[in-house]
């Protein structure tokens, strides 16, 4: 035999020994990729969250096929401004003039602090802190009593609603505005402490277990928060503007 026939019968050994060993590989990966999704579903299942893959969820088709009483929601910065100036605290220039402040807002009750309660959970503030009037802080605690009212009557289980900002200064204004085009270059409500942000793309079931990936997490209960702000928007409770982007209503206090 050549030397070329040599050489040639050994890529091909190799190569072929290549083969099986990768198709082993791919073989016990999809192996184990499916144990650990049946893992994962097992430990769901023994913390009684219940979860249905996109797609087949029964709240989310009971959800949709309602008819909502749902307005515009589409106040405009000037109209969250007036609002937010009119019941607001005066805006801090930096984190360090507003933390060095804060006990004493808090003690002449100009600001509460927003805790988690049995009605909504604060998600990890990046940019903002978690304080507001207390108009606003009342706001909130109706915003909650109607959704879960609202769910109750639908027949849903009920859900905490995700609050994802809050109360923010000059200094995390811009530097939220870096990366977020809803952040006003100009003045934003957030800045008097009047303003929150709740996500309606995502809700928390009260068990507090997150739904996995690929499974529901129950986005269209955004509609019956929308049916509640609404509603507190005709009463003339508060300004209420859809972001988006952001995938949240941005709610400012009105009285």
């Amino acid at each position: 035999m050549s030397r070329f026939k040599q050489v040639s019968s050994i890529f091909f050994v190799l190569g072929f020994c290549s083969c099986l060993a990768l198709t082993g590989l791919i073989r016990y990966a999809s192996g184990w990729s499916e144990r650990r999704m049946e893992h994962r579903e097992a430990t769901v299942a023994e913390s009684d969250a219940e979860f249905y893959k996109n797609g087949t969820c029964p709240t989310c088709r009971l959800i949709s096929t309602k008819h909502w009483k749902v307005g515009r929601l589409k106040d405009n910065n000037d109209l969250h401004l007036e609002s937010a100036r009119r019941l607001g605290i005066t805006p801090f220039e930096t984190n360090a003039d507003f933390e060095a402040q804060i006990s004493g807002l808090l003690r002449r009750r100009k600001l509460k602090k927003v805790e988690d309660d049995s009605h909504y959970r604060v998600q990890n503030l990046t940019h903002s802190y978690p304080y507001l009037v207390p108009e606003a802080i009342d706001l909130m605690e109706e915003i909650g009593k109607r959704f879960q009212t609202k769910l109750k009557s639908l027949g849903i289980d009920p859900h905490y609603l995700l609050v994802s900002s809050v109360l923010r200064t000059m200094e995390s204004q811009y530097g939220l505005g870096k990366r977020n085009a809803n952040a006003t270059k100009n003045m934003s409500a957030h800045l008097y402490g009047t303003t929150i942000d709740i996500t309606y793309k995502e809700f928390l079931p009260m068990h507090e277990t997150h739904a996995p990936e690929g499974f529901c997490r129950h986005d269209m209960l955004r509609h019956p928060l929308a049916e509640v702000l609404t509603e507190l928007s005709s009463e003339g409770r508060c300004r209420v503007v859809q972001e988006v982007r952001q995938a949240c209503y941005h709610i400012t206090v009105n009285r």
